[in-house]
């Protein structure tokens, strides 16, 4: 019986393709077959598992403080050039005081042209302070925002599907209660995606300049020499009357005083009559 399995074992052998390896082992009449090993490939490279669409993303933000000769000029100056880089002004602050007075400016600008604007509002100032310049690589937070809202409406389009077919009143109100979670993050991500996404586009740049102011006593017509002799005049009088004013409203003091001072006299001239 054990020759009838050989047999059969030898004619099966016989019949299959020649790529199959077949081992006989003589003693139990086993059959293994060997399995034929698999090539393995290598790993893909990080280059092959990053898609074309996938790039860096940067937000580029800087700055610059100056003094300025001319204030007013330097601010429309900078205004008109906006035009020609495509840039917008985001905030504009302006601040006076007796020393001097400055602006404040937030612009915004495309990133390809951030170095061009900045370089060319450089170039208008009397005298660099500051300047300054950031690069913040956000690619990771923008491409993980962006799966995140995918995954977001795909879970949002799930439990659409199953509130048509539901037909339970809690399950409805449970999967509206879902569905309404799910809405708000989603929301809320979008919001922060825009953001950052305007952030990469247009890039920040501060301008705060100033310019002094020369010293005057109170306003810009008191400059003349003589001027300035007649106001400190007029200020001495004003200090002069003020004290007066002031020594006026203590006259009941005053007469308290007198009264105190003719009753001592009085008793003075008394105890000398009697001795």
């Amino acid at each position: 019986m054990k020759l009838f399995f050989a047999l059969a074992f030898i004619v099966a052998a016989c019949s299959n393709s020649p790529s199959e390896n077949v081992d006989f082992v003589s003693s139990d009449f086993e059959v293994v077959q060997e399995i034929p090993v698999s090539r393995q490939e290598a790993p893909p490279s990080d280059s092959k598992l990053l898609s074309p669409e996938i790039s860096q993303k940067l937000v580029r933000s800087g700055g610059i403080n100056f003094q300025s000769e001319d204030l007013e000029k330097d601010f429309h100056q900078i205004k008109g050039m906006l035009g020609r880089y495509e840039a917008y002004l985001e905030n504009e602050t302006q601040n006076n005081d007796q020393f001097r007075k400055s602006y404040n400016l937030s612009i915004r600008v495309p990133s390809d042209r951030y170095d061009s604007l900045l370089n060319a509002i450089s170039g208008i100032a009397f005298r660099v302070e500051n300047k300054y310049s950031n690069v913040d690589d956000v690619t990771e937070r923008y491409y993980d925002l962006q799966s995140r809202i995918q995954n977001k409406l795909e879970l949002e389009k799930r439990y659409r599907e199953i509130l048509y077919k539901a037909n339970e009143v809690k399950d409805i109100l449970e999967i509206e209660r879902n569905l309404n979670e799910v809405r708000t993050d989603i929301e809320m991500m979008e919001g922060q995606f825009n953001y950052l996404s305007k952030q990469i586009k247009f890039s920040l740049i501060q301008v705060q300049f100033y310019e002094e102011l020369p010293y005057e006593l109170n306003s810009d017509k008191k400059k003349c020499f003589w001027v300035r002799i007649i106001n400190a005049l007029d200020n001495g009088l004003q200090v002069f009357l003020t004290v007066f004013v002031g020594l006026v409203t203590l006259w009941p003091f005053y007469i308290a005083g007198a009264m105190v001072f003719i009753l001592v006299m009085y008793l003075r001239r008394k105890n000398k009559s009697h001795s």
